[in-house]
């Protein structure tokens, strides 16, 4: 990072969340943006994907393994992506309004914090397809 002090990881605080709808107009929602702005003072890490699991799921969403990237590091006031598609696989099907994101910490492999709870763009059918992207700047 060009001789200044390494990032440290984002904090679910130091960030606002959003999410919004990529489909046409009139169409159920199926692709979601998911967006990050840094409201902390420093830069921060965000690492591999947003960890999303729905309460009754029995796994965590899919991520889509080409979109991978080592880390996306937004500056204060900038931002990061992340696409979600909500669905796909037709199997257990879940209706919301909110999401459960979780920040994951540069150990992979390693337990998610606590979610912040994401609205949705209005009620989405989420299932067993759904799939995450890595962060993306």
């Amino acid at each position: 990072m060009g001789g200044g002090a390494a990032a440290a990881a984002c904090a679910v605080s130091d960030l606002a969340f959003s999410a919004t709808d990529e489909d046409e107009k009139g169409k159920p929602v199926r692709h979601l943006l998911l967006t990050v702005t840094n409201t902390g003072d420093k830069k921060c890490n965000l690492y591999a994907y947003p960890y999303l699991r729905f309460p009754y799921a029995r796994a965590p969403t899919a991520v889509i393994k080409d979109t991978k990237d080592t880390h996306a590091t937004p500056a204060p006031g900038g931002k990061a992506y992340a696409a979600l598609l909500a669905g796909g696989g037709h199997m257990d099907p879940y209706d919301t309004d909110t999401i459960p994101l979780s920040l994951q910490s540069p150990d992979p492999g390693s337990k998610p914090g606590e979610p912040a709870n994401v609205s949705l763009p209005g009620q989405v059918s989420f299932d067993d397809g759904a799939r995450v992207t890595y962060w993306l700047t």
